[in-house]
């Protein structure tokens, strides 16, 4: 079986994960949080609406858009609860070499941890996720107050 070339920025982007958790194991978390506090940031200094959970989640949805590293975003909110879905992932090369480095791939999303942080922001409450995987480049979690 032939392996695939890999894109430059994939090569870039897996390399660095796979640094981050041999060098952090499950510590690695907090950088993803970090991660997700400066996509924050970016749509704060964006002037994007951020100030409660329908418009953070929206602003969260346009922003990546606009970068082409999705294709659609959408969610239900319910009792401090976020569904959050996510289509058309631009980095599942870099969670297929993660599952198949056995690097695991469970809070780093960016699409979830920008979710989160922008709910913690505009509610002042903690949160927390998990996810679920559909078919491939798609995938939901459930964001839930802690």
């Amino acid at each position: 079986m032939t392996k695939m070339e890999r894109d430059p920025q994939t090569i870039v982007l897996t390399g660095l994960v796979e640094s981050i958790w041999d060098t952090l194991g499950e510590g690695w978390r907090a950088i993803w949080r970090q991660v997700g506090e400066d996509f924050y940031e970016s749509m704060q200094e964006g002037g994007r609406d951020l100030s409660t959970p329908e418009a953070c989640l929206n602003s969260v949805k346009e922003y990546f858009i606009k970068y082409g590293t999705l294709s659609d975003l959408t969610y239900e909110l319910e009792d401090g609860e976020a569904i959050v879905k996510v289509e058309g992932c631009a980095f599942m090369p870099t969670v297929n070499y993660m599952d198949a480095h056995k690097i695991p791939e469970e809070y780093s999303c960016p699409y979830f941890n920008s979710c989160m942080v922008a709910l913690e922001h505009a509610t002042g409450n903690m949160y927390s996720w998990t996810r679920d995987k559909d078919e491939a480049g798609n995938c939901h979690a459930h964001i839930k107050r802690i």
